[in-house]
């Protein structure tokens, strides 16, 4: 250690002990209340989130955090008011796909490219996070990502096991994804080979995007500018997901289930597979008085697997959450000491295990806390080969139309009789979403 730095360490609970390394210049630091919004993230999200508070306040203790939980269904409209007419935060919480909206308003402090250099560039995100900072074809700087939110697949090692399958036989590809399916059904009849969100899920665009990348589709043109999820590749990934149900692959209920019903299903031993994210390894090892899972089974042979590939290569969904300053902070330096704290190695393994997620930050995933473990050891290797949103101001406005169609795609399943819906429809479904996106991308 140089001999200019000293450590300060606080006992946060009898168990946790957090230290900063300091600086004779932290002591120095200008009193301020630095108001941060954050969305309600993980189990218990005021104690997560108090814990980055209190290690902040070691390292300035003249500086202090203010914490604010806001409900994400609240999150949007508010945070559109504090961008639009000010006195809202300092720092806020923004889901990615928010991220082009509000930096294109212009009420966000753009981080400058020594900032940006400081946490580590560009380099220091996986690709499909990075992107989500700001404004396709801008390089302006938003919003740094927080955490990850990648998905893999979860699956039970002894229902795969009478399958007579690895799980690199069993994962490889879209086409031994089905057969592995069809050998569940047949050799463990009495649970589903696969649950997932219906129609009633934010999700239902992000599960089908999946597979549409899986065939070579995209969901806009590189520009951002025309609809691309209505392409031949898009309808046959989009087909092979949505045929599951027909095919008798998954739950006979899952029109109505959403991603938490889903989970919960799977935590009870009622499925082999299910396409999640980190957040369930948690669930995994809760205790069930604490809402954990209810299955002892589930919880002794639970595995992860990538994405299957398909045609067009092999990808997942990647999302989360990113730091934004907002241009009306009144202590604006303070506000990026906060921010570059949560960036910190530290601070994004503590922060990303306690709520569930991925450390947005590719050297806070070679953390113990992740590196050793191995049931996220899938989700490090997956957040590399992911996809996200396109970084158009916008996509919150195209996503609901999207979200419509894809919906009314599960009314038509449920409609089918059981039976695969078939490419036809898909693409009349897609088509008219197309034509819809596109007007409002044209800004009819």
């Amino acid at each position: 250690m140089k001999w200019w730095l000293r450590i300060r360490c606080l006992t946060v609970t009898t168990a946790v002990v957090l230290c900063a390394t300091l600086s004779p210049m932290a002591s120095a630091q200008p009193a301020a209340p630095i108001i941060f919004w954050y969305m309600p993230n993980g189990a218990d999200p005021a104690a997560a989130i108090q814990i980055e508070v209190d290690a902040f306040r070691v390292a300035y203790p003249d500086v202090r955090v203010q914490p604010v939980l806001v409900s994400w269904t609240d999150a949007f409209l508010r945070l559109q008011g504090a961008v639009q007419d000010g006195g809202g935060p300092c720092v806020a919480q923004l889901g990615t796909t928010w991220v082009p909206t509000f930096t294109a308003q212009g009420g966000l402090r753009a981080y400058a490219p020594a900032e940006v250099e400081s946490i580590g560039g560009a380099k220091a995100f996986s690709d499909a996070s990075w992107q989500t900072r700001g404004v396709l074809g801008s390089d302006v700087v938003g919003a740094l990502p927080w955490f990850s939110d990648v998905r893999a697949i979860a699956y039970r090692r002894d229902v795969l096991l009478k399958t007579g399958l690895t799980q690199s036989e069993a994962f490889a590809n879209m086409d031994a994804f089905e057969r592995t399916l069809e050998l569940i059904k047949q050799t463990s009849p009495d649970i589903a080979p696969i649950v997932h969100a219906g129609r009633n899920d934010g999700t239902v665009w992000q599960n089908a995007a999946m597979f549409m990348w899986a065939y070579g589709a995209d969901i806009l043109t590189p520009d951002g500018r025309t609809a691309a999820f209505n392409s031949l590749q898009a309808v046959a990934g989009t087909t092979f997901f949505y045929d599951l149900y027909g095919e008798g692959l998954t739950a006979p209920d899952t029109l109505k289930l959403n991603s938490t019903d889903a989970e919960v299903r799977f935590g009870a031993g009622q499925a082999a597979t299910i396409i999640t994210g980190p957040w369930i390894i948690s669930a995994a090892r809760a205790a069930k008085d604490a809402g954990g899972w209810s299955d002892d089974v589930t919880r002794a042979n639970v595995a992860f697997a990538p994405f299957p590939a398909g045609p067009g290569g092999q990808y997942t969904f990647v999302g989360g959450s990113n730091l934004a300053i907002l241009d009306n902070c009144p202590n604006p330096q303070a506000a990026l000491e906060w921010v570059e704290f949560l960036q910190s190695r530290e601070s994004q393994a503590r922060y990303s295990q306690t709520v569930g997620m991925l450390p947005a930050k590719i050297d806070a995933r070679s953390d113990l806390s992740f590196a050793s473990d191995p049931l996220f050891s899938v989700f490090i290797a997956a957040a590399d080969s992911g996809k996200t949103a396109p970084p158009i101001p916008n996509w919150t406005s195209v996503e609901p139309v999207l979200q419509e169609q894809l919906q009314a795609l599960w009314d038509d399943v449920g409609l089918s009789g059981g039976t695969p819906i078939g490419a036809d429809k898909v693409q009349q479904r897609l088509d008219a979403a197309a034509r819809a996106v596109n007007a409002v991308l044209r800004g009819e």
